[in-house]
């Protein structure tokens, strides 16, 4: 039975389109950026959907390519730093405190190296830890004490950030 290959794009971009843009946007902090590397990312899928070999989850093979086009971006713009940028008006206390604590969180992410930065966005997104690990080209276990060391560092760099 031969998939229309139209219907497969349409349908993988519908699946996958909001935890691709949540990933290029944890390395972009900018919206316009985001939505460039979510379409570059998709135009390497529509463009290599004719090559997928099913040796892996469509998921896992739509994140490598996310993945790899979020690391050519950083890489083509090591030296630029993006701030991030709160643009949210009139919204009361409790959601201000929350978004605060999520600012500062996205803030120590983009502390990390550009490897840990992905594997937590990947967390956050509940990628599983074998997805990951495909993704990545290693193994389960080791997703595992990686993302623990993150935590640690994330942990130690929100302090820094609030010593209270």
């Amino acid at each position: 039975m031969t998939v229309d290959k139209n219907k497969l794009f349409e349908s993988l971009f519908s699946d996958y389109k909001e935890k691709i843009y949540r990933l290029c946007y944890s390395y972009s902090n900018d919206d316009a950026t985001a939505k460039d590397l979510l379409q570059e990312s998709f135009s390497k899928v529509w463009s290599h959907l004719d090559s997928f070999q099913n040796r892996s989850e469509y998921s896992t093979w739509i994140y490598r390519i996310a993945v790899n086009t979020c690391l050519n971006y950083l890489r083509s713009t090591k030296n630029k730093r993006v701030e991030f940028r709160d643009a949210v008006p009139d919204r009361k206390e409790e959601e201000i405190d929350t978004e605060t604590q999520i600012n500062n969180l996205y803030l120590a992410i983009q502390k990390l190296e550009e490897v840990d930065r992905l594997l937590i966005s990947m967390v956050l997104d509940d990628i599983s830890y074998k997805e990951i690990g495909l993704i990545l080209g290693i193994s389960e276990n080791n997703v595992g004490v990686k993302i623990h060391r993150i935590k640690k560092q994330l942990k130690d760099i929100l302090t820094k950030m609030n010593p209270s």
